[in-house]
């Protein structure tokens, strides 16, 4: 019985290990890939980018940049080629929180206002899913878009 609980008591020791670090931390540091595919419900009007964002992260906070790219695909409801400030690929700036997988962050300036939410996708370090909603003013009518986002790791 002794070399029973003995044995025991040594396999429980070494299964412990002396590392108890777990997992490393989530990282958003570095070049991502972006997409997204928003919509205008009161319009119909449609709003598909390909762009990326160049984050730093410092604790839970992140900022950055971000483009939504020269391959945007943006319609109105007719199919017209949609010119709005979310087809424009000039750079922006970004900032967030990064909370367990959670991801929040948002644009501000003087073209559009975007809220971004959503997660790291479960198993992945490398793979972001959310939904995003933009507004923006043009001919004093505001516009509000709303969908979903991506953004893969480079």
């Amino acid at each position: 019985m002794r070399r029973l609980v003995l044995s025991s008591l040594l396999a429980l020791a070494a299964c412990s290990g002396a590392d108890q670090t777990g997992p490393k931390p989530l990282s958003l540091n570095g070049s991502w890939r972006q997409s997204g595919d928003l919509r205008e419900a009161a319009t119909g009007d449609r709003h598909i980018n390909l762009g990326s964002f160049s984050l730093a992260q410092s604790g839970d906070d992140f900022g950055g940049t971000g483009s939504q790219g020269l391959d945007a695909f943006c319609t109105t409801a007719s199919s017209a080629k949609y010119t709005g400030p979310l087809a424009d690929p000039t750079t922006f700036d970004v900032a967030g929180k990064l909370t367990g997988r959670s991801v929040s962050f948002s644009r501000v300036d003087a073209l559009a206002s975007c809220e971004y939410t959503g997660s790291f996708v479960e198993g992945r370090r490398n793979r972001m899913t959310g939904t995003a909603t933009c507004r923006y003013t043009k001919d004093n009518v505001e516009h509000v878009f709303e969908g979903q986002w991506q953004a893969d790791k480079l």
